[in-house]
């Protein structure tokens, strides 16, 4: 499998974008402790404080008082990070968190990093470490990273519950409609932490669905640009025991990244000694911050943004009449220069600015006389002319 993921490696890099310095200037905060600490609060290793109270989280079993426990700090996360957090109730007990950091360029579309955040076996003592405490403190470690970042799309951090009962929390979710015009991809997470072997080795399961491959392409990617030391194997068709086959089956761009189910599976899988100490945590790092990588790509991708003719066609100027500001709105970014101007009746140019990246131009209009005048959106390729009248 080694030998097919280099082969695509080297068969894609030539042709890719390359290393992004926003990425690496990301990664460069990446904390180990941060991600631990959330990672121990999440599995009762150490309490942690919920609303002023202080707690530990003994299960996240889904019937369990863990399990809101969870929840709620990770909401609590999330909002101390200044994102948008709605919740999704789906069944008596179950409700999915979703944390959300708006694009500045183009809020429709849309990337998600995801991970369950309930947990088994039954009974009072259920720590959760690998599964899946760890996929959920790699998606509280991206948030801590990326809520402060501009970033062109918007980024979804999800957590969702009740995986362990048959993928329940991410069904209802995908069930509803998956948010993102387009949809740029899921990041799915789960059981980061356990390298029993020493390999390194890393499975990414992706399926012919969407673009999954080549989002799987980009995980290998971010792997080899940002230097983060994993033997990925490509695992396709992926399996369908986690969150990323409810994506699958919606027909939606996903990808799991997880350890090795297959050859090194972890002795402690649903059981009370899924504990932290048992984790290698360096490994542990390189996956999150492989993830991180990877969602950081998608959050900053400008291409197929729409045709910018089509665009600058479609813009609202307003108010109309004006008597002191302008406004010029498109209903999606364009992302290369474009010219506006301001000509009177006689064509004469009286006003201009080159704009890129931007949906919304604001021109002061204040010492222009009364009268009728026309703004003009141009570059080399299109030309759109709108007339207004400035009181």
């Amino acid at each position: 499998m080694r030998v097919i993921v280099f082969f695509i490696v080297s068969f894609i890099l030539p042709n890719a974008f390359g290393q992004d310095s926003r990425i690496e200037e990301i990664l460069r905060h990446f904390s180990p402790d941060s991600l631990h600490a959330e990672l121990r609060r999440l599995s009762g290793d150490i309490p942690v404080k919920i609303n002023g109270g202080t707690v530990t989280i003994k299960s996240r079993l889904y019937n369990n008082p863990g399990n809101n426990q969870a929840f709620q700090y990770i909401r609590q996360r999330f909002t101390e990070y200044g994102l948008q957090t709605q919740g999704q109730v789906f069944s008596t007990n179950g409700v999915n968190l979703l944390g959300i950091k708006f694009g500045t360029l183009f809020p429709d579309r849309v990337c998600i990093i995801g991970a369950h955040y309930d947990n088994l076996p039954t009974g009072p003592t259920a720590p959760g470490a690998d599964d899946n405490a760890s996929g959920c403190a790699a998606v509280l470690e991206a948030a801590r990273l990326l809520a402060q970042v501009d970033l062109p799309n918007t980024v979804i951090f999800a957590a969702w519950d009740e995986e362990e009962l048959g993928l329940i929390g991410s069904n209802a979710y995908v069930t509803k409609g998956v948010q993102g015009s387009p949809f740029l991809g899921y990041i799915n997470l789960d059981m980061i932490g356990w390298d029993g072997n020493g390999d390194r080795a890393t499975e990414v399961h992706t399926r012919p669905i969407a673009e999954s491959v080549d989002l799987a392409n980009k995980v290998v990617q971010c792997n080899e640009w940002y230097h983060i030391g994993l033997n990925l194997e490509i695992r396709n068709p992926g399996v369908i025991n986690t969150d990323h086959y409810s994506f699958w089956q919606g027909g939606y761009t996903a990808v799991g990244i997880n350890e090795e189910y297959n050859g090194d599976m972890n002795p402690n899988y649903h059981q009370a000694s899924d504990q932290f100490l048992h984790l290698d945590t360096a490994y542990l790092n390189a996956n999150s911050r492989l993830a991180i990588a990877t969602l950081a790509t998608l959050a900053f991708d400008k291409s197929q943004v729409g045709d910018p003719s089509e665009i600058a066609a479609l813009a609202k100027i307003f108010p109309n009449p004006a008597s002191s500001n302008l406004t010029i709105q498109f209903p999606h970014a364009i992302v290369s220069p474009f010219l506006v101007e301001i000509a009177d009746t006689q064509g004469r140019i009286v006003w201009s600015a080159t704009r890129s990246e931007t949906y919304k131009v604001t021109i002061p209009i204040d010492t222009l006389p009364a009268g009728v005048y026309s703004v003009v959106i141009r570059s080399s390729d299109f030309k759109s002319t709108y007339p207004f009248v400035k009181q």
